[in-house]
């Protein structure tokens, strides 16, 4: 199972030298790409540049502490994995993590035995993410298991035809989805009545607005595929 953390990338936010290139050392050999960071700052530069899979960081952190990182990262995406490193352990810090959603709340200094829990944890939970969410972009999931649409880690509000019109698109993703296709779904219930290809074209320019730029190509003629 931990062989799926060599097809993802992790960013390591350490102030401490000598602890970050220690760990560095250990976390290279489980994920394929290590990127690291000093403070709380370069943390948010990093992710934003980087957009890795997998964020770990010190509570304490120069400039931007640990939990308004993990915070900032936590609203603009809901999936990315977060563990916190701390040697503290007050209940309001703990009750902010909770409201994080992070994998793991690790106490430092951090035994071999808890760094290899964490990495078969984070090792399941990519795995079963990897079959739960659809990234559209690094900033777009759409979670198959609750069929939401996130973007920027809020909630995207769909009509009804939006909805049906994405849901095709994704269970179709990478095909080309033809413009008659796409009419018996989004008007299955009136079917009867002559659709025009406007009515298909307007759908589509309505969800695109509602993501990020260039997720829906157009092929001239034949219909629409999800990048």
């Amino acid at each position: 199972m931990l062989e799926i953390l060599k097809d993802n990338t992790i960013l390591y936010v350490e102030d401490e030298p000598d602890i970050q290139a220690n760990l560095v050392e250990y976390l290279q050999e489980f994920f394929g790409t290590v990127y690291t960071a000093d403070d709380g700052a370069q943390a948010i530069a990093s992710y934003e540049k980087y957009h890795p899979d997998v964020v770990l960081l010190d509570i304490n952190l120069p400039y931007i502490d640990g939990l308004s990182v993990a915070k900032e990262i936590r609203q603009d995406n809901k999936s990315v994995k977060i563990i916190m490193l701390t040697a503290h352990t007050e209940q309001e810090k703990l009750l902010t993590a909770t409201e994080l959603k992070l994998t793991k709340y690790l106490i430092k200094p951090i035994t071999p035995k808890a760094f290899k829990e964490t990495m078969q944890l984070l090792a399941n939970e990519l795995s079963q993410d990897s079959k739960r969410f659809i990234s559209l972009s690094h900033k777009c999931q759409w979670d198959k298991q609750e069929e939401i649409l996130y973007l920027h880690g809020k909630v995207v509000t769909l009509t009804a035809k939006e909805y049906k019109l994405l849901a095709l698109l994704i269970d179709k993703r990478t095909e080309l989805v033809c413009y008659e296709d796409i009419m018996v779904i989004l008007w299955e219930d009136a079917w009867e009545r002559d659709i025009s290809l406007g009515s298909v074209k307007n759908q589509v320019s309505l969800l695109r607005k509602k993501l990020p730029s260039g997720c829906i190509d157009s092929i001239y003629g034949k219909g629409y595929r999800l990048k």
